[in-house]
């Protein structure tokens, strides 16, 4: 599935908030992947590839999503993993989070919350 008019109305929403957010979203089978810079941390200044599954982000964006995919040599001190819906040489991280900062829009809430986890990374090459 890489054409978005096939994609249910919040996907497709996610697509264009993180796009409108500056981080260009696309589809890849089950997910959707897009990258991040982190300010912080052993990956600062770099992109590292990231993404959602596609059925986290269906009540997008009154439910964010739980898991972060990143490439599997992306590594951190305490989390927990596994591979569902991952592309090739990724895993997902099970991350608590919650939109509360109306402030700013979800998707840059949810692009902060990813960079801020990125870089608290402790080793890998992205």
């Amino acid at each position: 599935m890489n054409d978005t008019q096939d994609l249910p109305e919040a996907a497709r929403r996610f697509i264009d908030d993180m796009a409108a957010a500056g981080a260009p979203a696309r589809v890849d089978g089950p997910r959707i992947l897009y990258d991040v810079t982190p300010v912080n941390g052993v990956f600062a200044g770099k992109t590292v590839a990231t993404g959602v599954s596609l059925i986290e982000v269906q009540s997008w964006p009154a439910v964010p999503p739980h898991w972060i995919h990143l490439p599997e040599n992306v590594h951190f001190e305490q989390t927990n993993i596994d591979s569902t819906d991952c592309a090739a040489g990724f895993v997902r991280h099970s991350r608590d989070y919650s939109y509360t900062d109306a402030s700013i829009s979800p998707a840059r809430a949810w692009l902060s919350h990813v960079r801020g986890f990125v870089s608290i990374a402790v080793a890998g090459d992205a």
